[in-house]
């Protein structure tokens, strides 16, 4: 039952990212980046239709290979350690490269993002840019932050319009057979969900990675192979695709460590674990050795889940693909309150209201002066983990820096993290000596 959830819950975090622009979880962040442009060009149902057989696709791809590869996946969990999930966040992190816009804003906002990701305590304990309120020694939760920068900003500027579709001329879909047509040119995208799928099981399998670093390593990736590298984050189902499915795909890792190492990979991974706990058994190693059976026919119950998803998706989706039919004049204050009740929902105080309203209001100014909101809010979301995991790092290695680089992880992360951040601009210099050439 709880597993069920937590299938459904993963995808259903990207159906409000493509309609409203509401990430209903910090894994479908990367899922705005094409779905809601698509959403504003009237073709909500193709990107729902992309958005729900791409999060199938992954979710059976990586509990099938989870099924067939249990045991060596956990031989794999185990090479990582700090220097490689710091190295692998600032990976995740080398998406604001490719952010469209003035490069210095773009950094500006990432870094400024970082800066308020390490609000909190530190790694030893000591609280840090809390400015003595108590309600901040455990960080900005995400989900406020969430509301306030994506989904309430946005209101500022559906006032401006009668409806969510930028065109009054857009002609918007409303047949069933856009669903499908989305679902079909998803599934025409064979290498995109193939890659996106194994790169959310691996990055699933790692502790607090989770679905969130998955979706955003996979769309930086889908855009690196490319060949339209400039429609992204315009509406590029390419993008949404890859998002989609490596988010789901990392459920599947999640639940392998879970099982096999007793490390839940997030929130809902813990619950899960407590679950097993009531009934007596305790996910580890000895849950693997002891009651084998129980642990493939968990496997095999979310592969089964993972085909239902798709039933139960295409019902939902008929039926809230018609928010973009309602007027933005009913729209508005209906998001503006389930945005707020969910800010608070999450820790049950009000500071998170205000919060909401802050980063609502700060959203509305960086958007006004060009500087791009997704780059504040991945910095945000990466943030207290790469402070956490380089604290780790050099309380392990201070001293002796040089012996990280025998680390073969570590090393070809290391490289493919820096080449991902140069690709945006040496493809600048192409452009432009392309340009003088022309001329």
């Amino acid at each position: 039952f709880l597993s069920a959830i937590f299938t459904g819950g993963v995808y259903g975090g990207g159906v409000t990212a493509i309609m409203l622009n509401v990430p209903g979880a910090p894994g479908a962040v990367a899922t705005t980046l094409d779905g809601y442009p698509l959403t504003r060009q009237g073709r909500q149902n193709e990107a729902l239709g992309m958005g729900l057989i791409a999060s199938v696709v992954g979710c059976l791809i990586s509990y099938f290979l989870v099924f067939v590869l249990l045991q060596p996946l956990g031989v794999f969990v185990l090479n990582f350690q700090a220097p490689e999930m710091m190295i692998l966040t600032l990976f995740a992190l080398s998406i604001i490269s490719t952010i469209k816009g003035d490069v210095t804003k773009t950094l500006i906002a990432g870094f400024l993002g970082l800066l308020l990701g390490t609000i909190g305590s530190t790694a030893f304990g000591r609280p840090r840019g809390t400015f003595g309120i108590t309600e901040l020694y455990e960080g900005i939760e995400i989900v406020p932050a969430l509301m306030g920068l994506l989904a309430i900003s946005e209101l500022f500027f559906l006032v401006q319009r009668k409806s969510i579709v930028d065109a009054e001329d857009a002609i918007v879909q409303k047949s069933f057979q856009d669903i499908l047509r989305g679902m079909g040119i998803a599934l025409k995208q064979k290498v995109n969900t193939i890659r996106s799928a194994i790169i959310g099981l691996l990055i699933g399998l790692l502790p607090a990675a989770g679905a969130t670093v998955a979706s955003l390593v996979s769309y930086s990736q889908a855009q690196t192979f490319s060949k339209k590298k400039d429609t992204f984050g315009k509406g590029n189902p390419a993008g949404l695709v890859a998002a989609e499915t490596a988010n789901s795909g990392s459920e599947g890792g999640s639940m392998a460590t879970m099982l096999t190492f007793g490390i839940p990979g997030g929130s809902a991974a813990a619950v899960l674990m407590a679950a097993f706990m009531v009934h007596g058994l305790t996910p580890g190693p000895f849950l693997v050795r002891d009651h084998m059976d129980l642990t493939y026919a968990v496997i095999i119950g979310n592969f089964f889940q993972g085909i239902l998803l798709l039933g139960a998706g295409l019902l939902f989706i008929w039926y809230f693909s018609k928010v973009v039919l309602v007027p933005t004049r009913l729209l508005i204050p209906i998001v503006m309150v389930f945005s707020l009740l969910g800010a608070f929902s999450v820790r049950g105080i009000y500071l998170d209201v205000v919060l909401t309203l802050g980063f609502a209001i700060f959203a509305l100014v960086m958007r006004k002066l060009d500087y791009p909101i997704i780059a504040i809010l991945l910095g945000l979301i990466l943030g207290a983990s790469i402070d956490g995991e380089l604290a780790r790092t050099i309380v392990l290695y201070e001293g002796r820096f040089l012996e990280l680089f025998q680390r073969p992880l570590f090393t070809i992360m290391t490289i493919l993290t820096i080449v991902i951040f140069f690709i945006p601009a040496i493809q600048k210099m192409r452009n432009q000596r392309k340009g003088k050439t022309t001329s």
